[in-house]
């Protein structure tokens, strides 16, 4: 059962490091970009660290049964997300600036839910538990802001599909703000029930 209990809290660690890969990976980007096949194989391993990172993270819960983990890989992934996305659109915007609007609608979310979430944790929810854990509609939101930005990339020959792909991202990374507003509120109504 110990030694259960250790693979489970490595592989935690793993998660972790798998998450807090896409700071260097973003810096890297920043870095070597101009080479549209270098930074196109850079999105796709801050992809493949993104969705190994969860499934390895659900694993060791599921091994450790009912037995607490580290929770820090549920706010530390989508800082590093974040983090990612704006290192990567600045790392553009520096060396191949592309037009502002479409920027802002790769990153409609982030420019949305970033200034909500603080307001949230620093003002109404203080530092307890959080609702802001990704659904399926902020993975799809996150996979649609990087297929946009591989397009921006590679923009000399995917052109037609840029706009539509940064529209996407924006719906799909509104309705998932609107989803973490939802959450969070029924979330804060739960909360107030069991202190009443």
């Amino acid at each position: 059962m110990a030694q259960e209990l250790l693979l489970s809290i490595g592989a935690v660690w793993l998660a972790n490091a798998l998450t807090l890969s896409r700071i260097p990976i973003a810096i890297v980007f920043w870095l070597t970009y101009g080479d549209w096949r270098l930074s196109l194989a850079l999105i796709a391993l801050a992809a493949i660290t993104d969705a190994a990172d969860g499934n390895v993270a659900r694993w060791a819960r599921r091994r450790a049964g009912t037995r607490t983990l580290s929770s820090a890989g549920e706010w530390l992934d989508p800082l590093a997300d974040k983090f990612f996305i704006l290192v990567v659109l600045g790392a553009i915007q520096v060396h191949d600036p592309a037009p502002w609007g479409l920027v802002a609608l790769i990153i409609a979310r982030e420019l949305v839910l970033i200034p909500l979430a603080a307001v949230y944790r620093l003002v109404v929810h203080g530092r307890g538990q959080h609702a802001f854990q990704a659904r399926a509609l902020g993975k799809a939101a996150t996979i649609a802001e990087l297929f946009a930005i591989a397009a921006l990339i590679a923009r000399d020959v995917a052109a037609p599909v840029v706009l539509p792909l940064a529209i996407a991202a924006a719906v799909l990374g509104l309705l998932a703000v609107i989803q973490y507003i939802v959450r969070a509120s029924h979330h804060n109504e739960a909360l107030e029930h069991q202190a009443a």
